[in-house]
């Protein structure tokens, strides 16, 4: 969907008409130089600056760098007016919304790009065009994109659809593109082959075209959704790419308010993060939203404000969320999927058992030691002869019901995930932990085994120009840190397996297993006169 973004040099006059204070600061472009292997790059980025020296120092009245008005905040209570204000947006909700706040998120920012695209429309149609192929409107204003041009014949009836609000002028401040995984190309999602992020990514491409279809095949028939998404011709339909910069945009975009929830709140999205932030967001006691310095802070003239997006989120999280990694976090993780063996005859119970996906978050410190959370490897370690059953209950009408989880004889359907206090006690509990130990090891063996697979596929792409110096960057340093943590936790995970093996409990356990086998009569010779034929 094309529409005419806004320069930044409007953002003032939009600012003053809602309502928006900017407190000696200014969002503006910055030129950053990225060191490559052979060459640097220069990548442009807004951010909030300072516009004259500020300090938090030695004082108790902490400056205040922007307030925005709680009218203005996108959370629930504001769609809520929405719908009573918007027809076409309730019935736009109606048909295919109520599923998550993030969906109902999607739909509204829909929605006023269309009117931004719309309104774009009926003030290019007003005007004739010149000799650039601009209309005098747009050739005057500069834009980088006259929608005359894409117009052949579209009454106003059709695209006039929405209530204008300050989001609907608001949206052409945002970005195009952003740097996050799921607006990559074909070829840079390849560089993530091998990292945490791959079923991530590959997951989240899947939902985002299944609902984009839904919202085709829900709306196709309504005749002001057909004309201004669907229709062939004069305007420029909705794309799968344009869901997924909605979904960028809100995933990027959005953050926490302790009155509101989740929310996005215009403005104060220019800012950009740090680990070592600079100024933090909160809450007025009249319920506006605003930036403050941090205290204890000196700042000069045309610093950058900062503020942090998370503590405990991984480099995988940041560059899922917001396309970018922090040098600055001392602290990497990542999160894989597990799974039970499958050769194990319990496996699709398990599975099907779990309330969540399954999965194992290894973490780094500061201090290079490696800590691992896996609470449902517990659970996929053990078998029946553990005391571990799975049974079905039959309903009144004699149909099979739910599927149920017993350890030790006790029904445990509803906690398949804290078996790691479940077996504490129990006289196998360190040879329990030496299958999970076991299960970690093959699962981390199997994701580096992958990582070095991918490498020279990765190179291969990077070298035929298919991706660009971003997404580079980014695969690189996640590969990098990634594959940097998963051998330093084989070592580890080596270290406490061994120690576990030396154990009484384990030792008399391997004994008696050997002493099992040895028991077990060997089958008999066949002889040579029997046929097998």
């Amino acid at each position: 969907m094309i529409f005419s973004p806004l320069p930044l040099s409007s953002l003032p006059a939009w600012s003053k008409l809602n309502n928006v204070d900017f407190l000696d600061t200014a969002v503006s472009s910055m030129t950053l130089e990225i060191e490559m292997s052979d060459h640097s790059e220069e990548v442009v980025q807004r951010g909030i600056i300072t516009t004259r020296a500020l300090s938090s120092v030695d004082t108790f009245d902490i400056p205040t760098l922007l307030e925005i008005p709680k009218e203005l905040v996108l959370c629930r209570e504001f769609l809520l007016e929405e719908r009573k204000l918007d027809s076409h947006f309730e019935q736009l909700r109606e048909l295919v919304g109520w599923k998550s706040f993030r969906l109902d998120i999607m739909l509204f920012l829909l929605m006023q790009m269309t009117i931004a695209r719309n309104n774009t429309l009926l003030d290019c149609s007003v005007f004739e065009g010149s000799e650039t192929g601009k209309c005098d409107n747009c050739n005057l204003a500069g834009e980088q994109e006259c929608l005359l041009s894409t117009v052949t014949s579209q009454t106003e009836e059709n695209i006039n659809v929405g209530v204008s609000n300050p989001w609907s002028e608001y949206v052409r401040f945002l970005p195009e593109t952003l740097t996050i995984p799921t607006m990559w190309n074909d070829a840079e999602r390849m560089l993530l082959i091998g990292t945490s992020l791959e079923i991530s990514v590959d997951g989240k491409m899947g939902l985002l075209s299944q609902e984009f279809e839904d919202l085709r095949e829900k709306t196709i028939g309504i005749p002001w959704c057909n004309s201004c998404w669907w229709q062939d011709g004069s305007l420029e339909p909705l794309l799968m790419s344009d869901w997924i910069r909605l979904d960028a945009w809100y995933r990027s975009r959005s953050l926490e308010l302790p009155s509101f929830g989740e929310v996005m709140v215009p403005c104060l999205d220019m800012a950009n993060h740090s680990f070592e932030s600079n100024a933090y967001w909160d809450e007025t006691s009249n319920g506006n939203v605003s930036l403050l310095l941090r205290p204890d802070m000196q700042l000069d003239e045309k610093n950058q404000i900062t503020i942090n997006y998370g503590d405990t989120k991984s480099h995988a999280e940041t560059l899922y969320s917001y396309g970018f990694q922090d040098k600055g976090n001392k602290c990497t993780a990542l999160v894989l999927n597990v799974s039970p063996q499958v050769i194990d005859p319990l496996h699709n119970a398990k599975v099907a058992a779990t309330h969540e996906r399954p999965v194992v978050r290894i973490c780094r410190d500061e201090d290079g030691e490696i800590s691992w959370e896996s609470p449902y490897l517990y659970f996929f370690s053990l078998n029946e002869e553990d005391g571990l059953e799975f049974k079905t209950l039959q309903e009144v009408d004699g149909s099979h019901g739910s599927l149920c989880v017993f350890w030790q004889e006790a029904d445990v359907t509803e906690s398949v995930d804290t078996f790691e206090t479940l077996i504490s006690g129990h006289e196998l509990a360190d040879v329990f932990k030496v299958r999970v130990l076991s299960l970690l090891h093959d699962r981390i063996q199997q994701q580096v085994a992958r990582l070095y697979a991918s490498t020279q596929m990765a190179h291969t792409l990077v070298d035929q120009g298919m991706v660009s110096v971003g997404a580079q960057i980014e695969a690189d340093g996640l590969r990098e840190i990634e594959t940097d943590v998963l051998e330093v936790a084989l070592e580890t995970i080596s270290g406490q397996k061994t120690e576990l093996l030396e154990t009484e409990s384990v030792c008399q356990y391997l004994r008696s297993m050997s002493s099992n086998a040895e028991q077990i009569p060997a089958m008999p010779e066949p002889k040579e006169e029997d046929d097998f034929s």
